[in-house]
Order: structure tokens, then C-alpha cells, then sequence
């Protein structure tokens, strides 16, 4: 029997984003520097004016040091592996 197919909740992805980089502790300087991509885009994601796509989330997990599926946990609105609650390595 197949599940209910679930949406991602990409409203999440605002808050992921400045979760994240307030946890990391990189200015939007840094954090352009060690994503490559743009302190507009970052800007943009910040807001919300922009969600960014899977390029944008890759660079972002890389320049983090975590994993695609930590950094977007919550947009299938799971608390498990969420990068905001997850334990200090």
C-alpha cells in the first residue's frame, strides 16, 4: 500500500536558512564566500523573497558542513535529523 504523498513546506526554508547561519556564525560575507554564491542570493533566501534551488541548498549544506537531508529535515515537517535541534559532532 503506498502513503499519502506529503508536500515539503518550503515557507520552512526561511527559517532554515537564518537558523543555520546564525548557528554557524558566518556573516553573509563568510557564508558567500565559502558557498560561492552571490550576498544578493543570501539576502534573498533571508527574506524569503527567494527559496533557492537544489544548487543554492548543495552549496549552502557544503559551506555548513552538513547534509542535504539535515539541512532540509524540516520541510517534510520532521524533527528528526532537524539541523536546528541536532546534537553538536
Amino acid at each position: 500500500m503506498i502513503g499519502e504523498v506529503r508536500e515539503p513546506d518550503l515557507s520552512q526554508l526561511r527559517a532554515i536558512f537564518n537558523d543555520l547561519r546564525a548557528k554557524s556564525g558566518m556573516s553573509f560575507d563568510d557564508l558567500a564566500s565559502a558557498s560561492g554564491l552571490t550576498r544578493g542570493t543570501l539576502l534573498n533566501i533571508s527574506s524569503g523573497r527567494y527559496n533557492g534551488d537544489l544548487r543554492t541548498w548543495l552549496m549552502l549544506a557544503r559551506a555548513w558542513g552538513v547534509s542535504l537531508d539535515e539541512v532540509l529535515a524540516p520541510v517534510w515537517g520532521s524533527e528528526r535529523d532537524s539541523p536546528v535541534k541536532r546534537r553538536s559532532r
